[in-house]
């Protein structure tokens, strides 16, 4: 095998063991039965609608999963937002409304009335009967803060933009930036936060474009049980974007690999999908290769080598 095809293979191996690794983790984090991987989430606070389209995308690799789901459709569906994870799966490379129409099916079986109009499939594991019933939902722990916020505030815009603050190492951001980072519109961002700003929840900053901001320290207390002595910082991931870059580079490499696509389509893929998330890997500090030092085949190489920057962080 030439280094080309070696490269691709590699990649997609690499990307496959990191998604698998990083949604066991944070399912054990919620409390399912799955026992967490070698990765630890460092904090890193979960996003629920990434990680249950992740985790339908990821079925085929790991049948595992589709209990879990099952299981987290019956108690863990009313913490989702329905119209949040359908703008994700529109943005998904090739299957993300069947993805989602997918988990729609499993909640609408579950008695979930929202997600009726969006179930399509029809051939789904019959697991709803035989799903995990001695397990509870557990959100405990900073990596569950977006989800312990949704429970205690409902799910919506705010609580998904406290999170954000709370736990964003930036400390303050603007409009653009949060509707970027958390997939909601300009405006649904702007509206929430003007809400938020009248109740002194948020600061507003004096200069244009105004940031915003909280009193990290303080939610982070107030969100910390009478049993702990200490809770650490969470810290926001963009699994909305990791998530869907890992899958996306599995499928792009399985194609390379099996020459159902020339090196050419290959290579313009992959790069696309590399400038696509760079904002993602700019966040989060993930070193990129120079793309414009490996043009055509030699393409290969840079990808392989963003996707052990990307299992670097991941660790």
């Amino acid at each position: 095998m030439n280094n080309f095809a070696e490269h691709w293979e590699e990649a997609g191996i690499k990307a496959r063991e990191i998604a698998l690794q990083l949604v066991w983790n944070q399912w054990s984090s919620l409390g399912s039965m799955a026992r967490s991987t070698s990765l630890k989430n460092k904090n890193r606070v979960i996003d629920p609608e990434s990680l249950v389209l992740t985790s339908v995308a990821l079925q085929k690799e790991e049948r595992r999963l589709t209990e879990v789901l099952a299981w987290w459709a019956h108690d863990g569906t009313g913490l989702l937002s329905v119209q949040r994870m359908k703008k994700m799966a529109s943005k998904t490379r090739s299957n993300g409304k069947d993805l989602f129409s997918e988990y729609a099916q499993l909640a609408a079986l579950c008695g979930h009335r929202s997600w009726n109009n969006y179930a399509e499939h029809e051939n789904l594991p019959e697991l709803l009967h035989n799903h995990q019933k001695d397990t509870r939902l557990e959100l405990r722990g900073p990596e569950n803060l977006l989800l312990r916020l949704r429970a205690t505030f409902g799910v919506g815009a705010k609580a998904d933009i406290m999170s954000f603050l709370v736990s964003t190492p930036q400390f303050s951001a603007t409009v653009p930036e949060i509707s970027k980072y958390l997939d909601f519109s300009n405006k649904a961002v702007r509206d929430a936060l003007k809400d938020m700003n009248v109740a002194g929840l948020v600061r507003e900053s004096s200069g244009r474009p105004a940031s915003y901001s909280t009193n990290q320290l303080a939610w982070v207390d107030l969100m910390r049980s009478k049993s702990d002595n200490k809770t650490d910082h969470p810290e926001w991931a963009l699994w909305s974007a990791i998530f869907p870059f890992l899958t996306s580079a599995m499928e792009i490499c399985t194609a390379a690999v099996s020459s159902s696509l020339n090196s050419f389509l290959v290579n313009s893929y992959a790069r696309d999908l590399i400038e696509t998330y760079q904002y993602a890997f700019e966040f989060h500090q993930i070193e990129l290769p120079d793309l414009a030092e490996y043009p055509g085949r030699e393409f290969s190489a840079a990808f392989l080598q963003s996707i052990n920057s990307l299992a670097s962080w991941a660790k």
